[in-house]
Parts: C-alpha cells; structure tokens; sequence
C-alpha cells in the first residue's frame, strides 16, 4: 500500500481530540475509537488477504457480543480509500475459522444527517468457497472484493468495496461517523462473540471516521493554534464545485475548508477571520447558491470593533474553481456605538437560478439626521442610513460579481424638532463612559483614598463642567464622584458625600441633565430619608421622598434645589407629582400635588408647609391642600420661585 502523503507518525490522540471536538454536541454516548482511513493510490494495495504492507492496524477493544478471551477472540483492523472504494484489513485471533457464512467483518458508516449503512464481508471456507461481500439485507455488492488468509491461531482479511455501496457517498465522503465490528462464530453459524471499536452501531454512538484532511487538520492547524472545543459553524456543502461535497468549519477564529478531493484530499485551506467568533462578532455564517451555478458560496456576517461598538457587514465568499476564495460582495450593514445604532435589513430574493441581495435601510436607535456624525465606510458599499433618500439597493450577479442592479428611494427625514417652551421633559441616565474614557487611574485613586471597593451603584456620563467633554458621575455607596479627560486636567476628581441619606440603598436615582441652559448639565439624586415620628404622628419611621438637583461649580459640588416629593409612615403614604418644564434655554422645575394612600385631611399628622423647610427642602404638596403648582426657575444660583 503506497499512501498518498507521507505519514507523520502516530496521531491519534491529535485525532482524538478532533473526535471530541467536531461531535462535542451530540450525545455522550459515542464512546467508541475514532477510525483513521488513509488516502491511497488507485490500485496500490494488493488484496491477498493478507495486510503485511498496512502500515499499523488499530485493536478493536469493545466487547458488543459475549465475553471474548484473548485466545478465542482479538482483532485489529485498518481502513483506507481512494476515490473509488474503500479498503479494509483485518487480523483476528480465532480457534476457529468459520468461513463461509459464519465469522464475517460488519464495517458500518454513518452519514451527516444521521443515516447510517452497513457492509458485511465474510471470508470464504478455504477450498470451498470465496469471500462475499453483502448489504445488511443480504444483497451482494457488485465490484466488491474479498479475500481470507487463514494464519496460525487466526485469519487475516482484505476487501474493497466500491464507495457506491453506501449512497450517500455519491455527494458526501467527509463528516463520516463509523466502526468495524468482528463477528466470531465458533460451533455453528450463529455468532457467539463481538469485537469493535465502538459498543454500539447507532449514529449517536458511532466515533468518527476521518479522512486525510481531516487528520491533517487536527495535526496540523488544531494542533498548532492550540485550538478547544468544538467548531462554532460546523457545515457540508459543495463549495468547489465538483460531485463530492466539502466540510466547511469555523473553529474559533479559523475558517476552514477542506474534502475528499478539495486540494487533492489530502490538505485544507484555512483563513484567521479576524474577528472573535466567540464573542458574538461573527453572527451568521452559511453556505448557499446564489450565482446559479449549483455550487454554494459563503454568505457571512462580520462584525469589527467589540461587541458594545462595532461595524457589521455582509461578505459573500466563492472558490468557484480555485483552491481559495474570492470575495463577489462586501457591504457594510450596521454600525453600533454606545450613543446609538443604525442596522440596514438583509433580503434574498429568487432572481431565476440566481439569488438577488438586496439591503435595506432598517432602522435606526438614537442616531437621527441631526446627531450622526460617524465616519462614513469607504473600502466597501456603505450601510444606508434610513433618513437619507435611499430606501434599498438591489445587487445582482453578472457573471463575474454582484454589481448594483436597482435602487429605490424615500423622502429625506429631517432631524426631531428641537423642544417646544411648555414642554414637558424627562431627565435621562446616559449610559457610562466607554472603556477609552473611563479614566481608570482616577477611578482607583478615588476608591484608594475612600478606601471603596466594588463597582459604583449609577454611572452616568454628560458634561457637568462646560468644556464641552463628558465627565464621569459614579455614585459609590454615599458618594457622588466626577471625573473625566477635561476636569482636573484629567489626572484629578471631585467628590460629595450624600450623608443626608442613611446608607448608599437610600438612594435611588442619579441622573443628568441641562437644567440651567448654559450647556452644561446638572446631575439630579432622588432618594428616601428617614427620621423618627412624633408621637402626635403615631412613631415609627418617617420616610421623605426627595429630589436634590446638585451643581459643579469650580471643582466643588454645590446643590442648588431640593424638594419633598413624598412622604410615608409604615404604608400610609402622599406622594407629589413633578415635571421639567422647557423654558427658553432653560428649564423650569415644576412641583405640584399628587396622591395619597389610606391617609385623609383628617388623618394626616401633618401641616401644609408652605415655604421650605429647615434644610432649605420645599415643601411636599398635599392632595387636600388646595395649592396650584408651583414653578421653580434658575436665578443664576439657585432654582427659586
């Protein structure tokens, strides 16, 4: 037997860990020897029965039938492959040779999908008859071979058996699961005892099979990447075009290819996409026709950047002839930023044998015509931005790649209108700064000096010291910490401690926003004091619902509103109602009356206060009170009636 590359030595804990990994997501039950079948030249071997230029043979060791001793029954066994038939040895330790109907050899493959077939080769009585090679149901096999070759203390076999015999194998000869089982029957026809290498001859407990490139992959690429686990994308398809389909992998960043005739069976192309496929940044990739031809291209989903702010586009690959991939249509088609997103939609639509590609603007999540200003792509077909003119594209195959085939337009969509005086506006909590800007040094000075650990309760970004950057505002237990590139020369922070409140809980929201209209913004707390009741009010705990608007004012941090919005014993409770009201450039604080529970004017322990009250908090507005809103607007150094 002459193989068809040279022989690395022994691999099969490399191939073992292959086996591991391409079927990690079956059953657990596929306890069996992974088989190796090597890739020789068309009419190398010689059958004779006997495999004395079979360069190793593995031991069947799994006992499936009775309980074989050593003398009575051992076996091992060897399978290769051209691209006509598959060739198998066989050395057994046997008393007795039953030939002719008796011991045989069952060499079962298993298909992707879960199809599995089954060969039997019995070895002739010596004298009497030939070796025959039969289907499951007892069919004979045209074009198979097989001969015995009786030894002291056991037999050896030899047999091809044309690839047709399994019919799968017309298109798919890669991804096989398999076992070689030795049936001994010592007194009769009946089998007495079983040898394989797997327990059992179900698809789930079927161990791979695998082919030269498959082993040269995992001695190769797996091995010297140090790659674990199993593939992300595990794929049989007919990517280069010819009768006999190809495994296409991604296994941790590596796109791989490779088949029984791909780069003549016997190496792979492989690919480092550059991108952490486990991560999420590569979200879709399949195989499908879409020029036409019966032959599938790559269609995948790209993503470059990190999985909170990246650039997503679509790239269809195709080997067409070739041994590597040309790439027919990049297009970009989604561009995600911690201030917003813009993600275009994907069609494919039948043209014929053919597939169009049509990309459509999608929608988009904060960003709007105003407020974008992200680069625009210029290597590939930039993503739509869905309040621009153009609703779609429509790209179509040529013959040689995807060019622009039609395009529909849609009225421009201006940016929001700014907000109207009178209207009512709600304070958001930005999200936090970007890694980049998070200023980590600062942060941990901060937390050494306060002696804090863990990660700050609210983190909120805007620009509370006017020069036009984003500070950090972290609440960490009872501290309000601001931070950011431009404040303090970005080497410093600023920090007030809320110690109105009890304990850091008591606080419930940190916000931002420009209050005062100057362009920077004002950082708003609303939290739940506690103090004890009177007993005219009952006892117990009072707790006062606040709102507290605070200001940076050189590097300190000045409050410069307050009010009770709230106000319970136990469950009784008032709760007060209050709105940003736009204003000119600025915005006015609104306080007014709201509701209450099981509380009445008549029970109600408490008075209407009508001015602030001692910590210069205003006052909470009762239901029964009789009192309008009241409205509070920025005097230049406080918010005030």
């Amino acid at each position: 037997m002459t193989p068809h590359r040279p022989r690395l030595g022994s691999s099969f804990t490399a191939l073992a860990a292959l086996a591991g990994a391409l079927f990690a997501a079956s059953p657990a039950d596929a306890a069996g020897s992974a088989v190796r079948a090597s890739l020789v030249e068309p009419r190398s071997i010689k059958l004779d029965g006997v495999p004395k230029e079979w360069a190793s043979l593995m031991a069947l060791s799994h006992a499936t039938k009775g309980k074989p001793s050593k003398n009575d029954l051992e076996a091992k066994a060897a399978l290769s492959y051209d691209g006509t038939n598959i060739f198998l040895a066989v050395d057994v330790t046997d008393d007795v040779l039953r030939g002719g109907g008796g011991d045989h050899v069952a060499l079962t493959l298993g298909f992707p999908g879960g199809v599995v077939h089954e060969v039997r080769l019995f070895p002739g009585d010596p004298g009497k008859s030939a070796g025959a090679a039969k289907t499951k149901d007892g069919k004979a096999i045209a074009g198979a071979k097989v001969i015995e070759a009786p030894r002291a203390g056991g037999w050896t076999l030899e047999a091809s058996i044309p690839w047709s015999a399994f019919p799968p194998a017309t298109t798919t000869r890669v991804g096989l699961r398999g076992a070689i089982h030795v049936h001994d029957a010592d007194t009769s026809s009946t089998v007495e005892a079983a040898l394989g290498t797997a327990p059992s001859t179900k698809y789930e407990s079927l161990p791979p099979v695998s082919i030269e490139s498959e082993q040269a992959l995992a001695e190769g690429l797996l091995k010297q990447k140090s790659v674990r686990g199993a593939p992300k994308f595990n794929l049989i398809a007919d990517v280069a075009g010819d009768a006999l389909k190809e495994r296409v992998l991604v296994w941790d960043r590596y796109l791989i290819v490779l088949g029984p005739t791909f780069r003549k069976g016997t190496e792979y192309y492989w690919n480092d996409l550059d991108v952490d496929v486990r991560g999420g940044m590569l979200p879709s990739f399949e195989a499908r026709d879409v020029t036409g031809d019966g032959q599938a291209e790559l269609v995948l989903r790209k993503r470059l950047g990190t999985p909170k702010k990246y650039r997503e586009y679509l790239q269809v690959l195709q080997f067409g002839k070739s041994d590597v991939p040309t790439t027919l249509l990049q297009h970009e088609i989604a561009i995600v930023t911690e201030k917003g997103a813009v993600e275009n939609e994907v069609r494919f639509d039948s043209d014929g044998a053919k597939v169009a590609i049509t990309v459509l603007a999608g929608k988009a999540k904060e960003f709007h015509a105003g407020n974008y200003h992200e680069p625009r792509e210029s290597s590939m077909n930039p993503a739509l931005l869905p309040w621009e003119t153009t609703a779609s594209r429509t790209y179509k195959w040529n013959g040689k790649a995807f060019t622009k085939a039609a395009e529909a337009s849609q009225a421009a969509t201006p940016p929001p209108a700014p907000k109207a005086a009178g209207e009512t506006l709600k304070p958001e909590a930005p999200k936090g700064p970007s890694a980049s800007e998070l200023l980590e040094q600062v942060h941990a000075l901060y937390k050494r000096e306060r002696g804090v650990t863990g990660k700050p309760r609210f983190n909120v970004s805007a620009d509370v010291s006017g020069d036009k950057q984003v500070e950090s505002i972290l609440l960490h237990d009872r501290d309000l910490v601001i931070f950011g590139k431009g404040f303090k020369g970005g080497a410093g922070y600023s920090y007030l401690s809320l110690s109105q409140f009890t304990k850091g809980t008591d606080i419930t929201e940190v916000s931002a926003m420009d209050l005062t209209g100057d362009g920077k913004a004002e950082i708003i707390v609303q939290g739940t004091l506690h103090a004890n009741a009177s007993p005219e009010a009952g006892g117990g705990t009072v707790d006062r619902d606040v709102l507290l608007v605070y200001r940076l004012e050189g590097e300190g941090v000045k409050r410069v509103f307050a009010a009770e919005i709230g106000r319970a014993i136990g469950k009784k409770k008032v709760s007060g109602a209050y709105r940003f009201v736009k204003a000119g450039k600025g915005v006015e604080i609104e306080l007014a009356s709201g509701k209450a529970t099981t509380w009445t004017a008549a029970t109600y322990p408490f008075t209407q206060d009508t001015s602030a009250t001692a910590g210069g908090i205003e006052p909470l507005l009762l239901p029964w009170s009789n009192l309008g809103p009241i409205r509070y607007r920025w005097s230049g150094s406080a918010f005030a009636r």
